[in-house]
């Protein structure tokens, strides 16, 4: 939130999108500064969330009609099977009609039960609404991803960022350990430099290139896009030009989309003041 690490064309995630790409690690990253990990320390990634992708490419004649189902019976499904929240893109830049969806997931053994049509409809209620689902869809493929807390940097985590680029790399292998490094110290140095909304990123697990990583950037809205890379801002062009030469060696293949959040098709827990 990409169509290789993640297959999204996205996410991302965020969120945050793009928030979808977006559920982005808004909603699951300590904030930057407040219970980040030390530099001195080594993060356990272990420990980082889950996040479940569904990426989506809907029929272009039945969007419409798609978009009424997700709102009328999918989300509804999903609150009664316990789901508590679901971030939702569209590519805006980037393959048409593509839609992603990301959900928390508390471990890989949530995965042994029932899927949430048949722990809201029943088995034959699960069949039914399966049938009306694939009627929408020209192709999906899921995965599963780590949110990787120690390399986002979020500055204020509920800040309402809805434009999403999704850069999707795939590295060199063996070279993981230095595309942190880049991340740690070009990008965020970057980013809290010209005080952005900053980024999000995602390791793929399972269901894509598992040697890759997913950099969701958040911003307010395209004009900002204009302004230019934030290396290139922050640092000058010999700068960039030298960290670009770095990632030469690094990055095997690198593919950028722009997402929007799409909050109709989304949903998250009620806070108490929505309740009142």
């Amino acid at each position: 939130m990409i169509k290789r690490v993640l297959g999204l064309t996205v996410v991302v995630i965020l969120i945050g999108l793009v928030g979808v790409y977006v559920l982005s690690a808004r909603q699951t990253a300590p904030k930057s500064g407040a219970g980040a990990q030390p530099a001195t320390t080594a993060a356990d990634v272990s420990k980082m969330p889950l996040v479940n992708v569904t990426i989506a490419q809907i029929k272009p004649e039945l969007l419409t009609e798609w978009q009424d189902f997700q709102k009328n019976e999918t989300i509804p499904m999903l609150q009664k099977a316990g789901v508590k929240q679901r971030s939702a893109a569209s590519t805006v830049v980037g393959p048409a009609f593509q839609y992603v969806f990301l959900t928390p997931a508390a471990n890989l053994a949530a995965r042994d039960g029932d899927s949430p049509p048949v722990k809201a409809l029943g088995q034959d209620g699960a069949r039914a609404y399966g049938q009306k689902n694939r009627r929408f869809i020209d192709s999906q493929r899921t995965y599963v991803v780590r949110v990787r807390t120690d390399l986002t940097y979020q500055p204020d985590p509920n800040a309402q960022l809805p434009v999403a680029v999704v850069s999707e790399y795939s590295l060199v292998p063996g070279h993981t350990a230095d595309f942190e490094n880049y991340i740690k110290a070009d990008l965020t140095a970057a980013h809290k430099q010209l005080k952005t909304g900053g980024f999000a990123v995602y390791q793929p697990l399972f269901g894509g290139d598992g040697n890759g990583f997913v950099v969701v950037t958040m911003v307010h809205n395209f004009a900002e896009l204009d302004q230019g890379p934030a290396i290139t801002r922050a640092f000058g062009q010999a700068r960039a030009a030298a960290v670009q030469q770095k990632l030469a060696g690094i990055v095997a293949h690198v593919e950028r989309t722009i997402s929007r959040e799409v909050p109709e098709l989304s949903f998250h827990p009620r806070m108490v003041s929505e309740n009142r």
